[in-house]
């Protein structure tokens, strides 16, 4: 027995015809351009964002360093006798740090005399404020230059008899 349609009233064409692939399959040029264009954009992105990253964690790293040294001095001078707590001449401190960089590139940091990659020169200098024969107020700064901009941070610091 032979099946035959419920309606024979039913227009062939009105049926809606799967869509059957391309026997030959594949993207089209254009949708191969539009991909490799966006992968390179995702790709500059990606890297300009990594760079950024890394310029930033490198100057929060000099700027804590700078503030481990400023709060050394200070300790050290809250340790001592009131006739020791007096200013002191200039001291250069030169620290280390690990940078990356290509070759042919200038690194992030130079040392001034060697231009050896990945030292900065840090200052430090207790300044007198105000002196008294009972009191002294002292300030601690820490100078450095990074990325050819000058820094200093400073904190003063009083201290009785």
């Amino acid at each position: 027995m032979l099946a035959t349609p419920l309606n024979d009233s039913v227009d062939p064409d009105m049926i809606p015809k799967s869509r059957h692939p391309n026997p030959c399959g594949g993207f089209t040029l254009s949708e191969v351009m539009i991909t490799l264009l966006l992968t390179a954009m995702m790709c500059l992105a990606v890297f300009a964002g990594l760079q950024t990253t890394s310029k930033l964690s490198l100057g929060t790293a000099v700027r804590s360093e700078a503030h481990r040294l400023l709060q050394a001095e200070a300790e050290r001078l809250s340790s001592v006798e009131f006739a020791s707590f007096v200013a002191s001449a200039d001291q250069s401190i030169s620290s280390s740090f690990k940078t990356t960089f290509l070759a042919g590139n200038e690194a992030q940091f130079s040392y001034p005399s060697s231009s050896s990659p990945g030292r900065v020169i840090f200052t430090k200098r207790v300044v007198a404020v105000a002196s008294t024969s009972t009191s002294r107020t002292l300030r601690i700064e820490v100078e450095w230059t990074w990325q050819g901009r000058s820094s200093q941070i400073s904190i003063p610091m009083f201290r009785t008899q």
